[in-house]
């Protein structure tokens, strides 16, 4: 019982303001002095200043300064003290807070620092191996979900989004889009694509693919289309790269039909197309996708976590709490941006703002209010974030 007196009685003093009201106080006994006194001279009218004082009528008036005034003048200090610790305690939080948001800050650093990605690239004569280091990466691993998102939307063209998701999920992202002009194809091919690039399209990626896309998407098709996907091979193996290339360069019918008739095992020796995919598919070679769950991974859960951090510390004001957000967004280069912004709509990073947990962090930060134009292999960055106040826009 007095704990939650005690509770009461702390909430209530959070809401007041104690400075004003110190204030008040001390203008409210300085008042009550000079009325007494006022009061205590007509009383004592008698006086003049030939008399002498006359102590009673003067230690009356001491009496009732010192009980009365003076135990306010004893509460504005007892509320002034209380000021000043409340002030310290502040102080001490927020030194806590920047001592531990920019060790935050300086690990974000180092996590990109540690980035390096070897990759085959054509060259004019021939072919080698480069690496990319640090924010470098982000770029490449950008540019594969292009290519992965194109290529499944020319797979796709002509599917129904209803043959696509299954009636729970699309329901489920209808609640989430929640009156956006978001088109639920767009969206769910984002996030297979996004998937495909992060998890890969080797052995272990399909494995973890199939069952994170059960319940989501029919079964019939994430298995074509990963099936289509699985066949791209890296540049090094010029021979099936070459077949590949010949091979998604015809219609987008046809190649479905090669994919249905590759996924039932019944290939017709007859239809080249589907020999083709085939071939493709007994060759040996390194999948184009190789995940970047070990790159990208740990990556974004520090990201995150140090905004949620940032988020927690109430004791920030407004101004104070987006300072630090765009202190720590200045560290993202365009790339990191625009990776962030498709992660984000995928189902593996939609708490970023689709699902916000506590808040629409993206929104918030504006954190990808510098990406270039106004959108991105078609998809728009303001049919998903409207409240981002983007540089074209200023």
């Amino acid at each position: 019982m007095t704990l939650s007196i005690y509770k009461v009685f702390v909430a209530l003093i959070k809401k007041i303001n104690l400075i004003k009201l110190s204030i008040g106080l001390i203008i409210g006994g300085s008042i009550t002095i000079a009325l007494l006194l006022v009061i205590f001279l007509i009383k004592s009218s008698k006086i003049s200043l030939n008399q002498e004082i006359d102590t009673a009528i003067w230690g009356q008036y001491g009496d009732i300064v010192g009980g009365v005034v003076g135990t306010l003048f004893s509460l504005v200090g007892t509320f002034l003290i209380y000021i000043t610790f409340e002030e310290q305690r502040k102080q001490n939080k927020r030194e806590g807070f920047e001592s531990s948001f920019f060790e935050m800050l300086r690990l974000h650093r180092e996590n990109v620092s540690e980035l390096n990605y070897t990759k085959y690239e054509f060259r004019p004569i021939k072919g080698h191996m480069t690496t990319a280091t640090t924010r470098k990466v982000f770029r490449i691993i950008f540019m594969e979900f292009q290519e992965c998102y194109n290529e499944i939307k020319t797979f796709t063209e002509g599917i129904k989004e209803d043959d696509i998701l299954e009636y729970l999920y699309k329901n489920k992202l209808n609640s989430i889009i929640n009156n956006r002009k978001i088109i639920i194809k767009e969206m769910a091919l984002i996030d297979i694509s996004f998937s495909i690039v992060y998890y890969g399209s080797g052995e272990e990626g399909q494995v973890i693919l199939r069952d994170s896309f059960k319940g989501k998407y029919k079964k019939e098709f994430f298995i074509k289309v990963l099936t289509f996907m699985k066949l791209k091979p890296t540049k090094e193996y010029n021979a099936v790269y070459e077949n590949w290339r010949t091979f998604t360069n015809i219609p987008s019918k046809r190649i479905t039909i090669a994919i249905n008739e590759l996924c039932e095992g019944n290939i017709n020796p007859n239809k080249r197309d589907s020999v083709k995919a085939k071939s493709i598919s007994d060759s040996k070679y390194t999948k184009y996708y190789g995940g970047h769950q070990h790159r990208l991974g740990h990556y974004y859960r520090h990201l995150f976590q140090t905004y949620k951090y940032l988020i927690s510390a109430k004791y920030l004001t407004e101004d104070e709490d987006i300072f630090y957000g765009k202190m720590l967004r200045a560290q993202l280069s365009t790339y990191e941006q625009a990776l962030l912004f498709i992660n984000s709509i995928s189902s593996l990073g939609m708490k970023w703002g689709l699902t916000p947990e506590p808040v629409d962090i993206i929104t918030r930060y504006h954190l990808i209010k510098n990406l270039p134009g106004t959108h991105v292999s078609d998809i728009i960055f303001k049919t998903y974030y409207p409240g981002v106040i983007y540089e074209n826009e200023e």
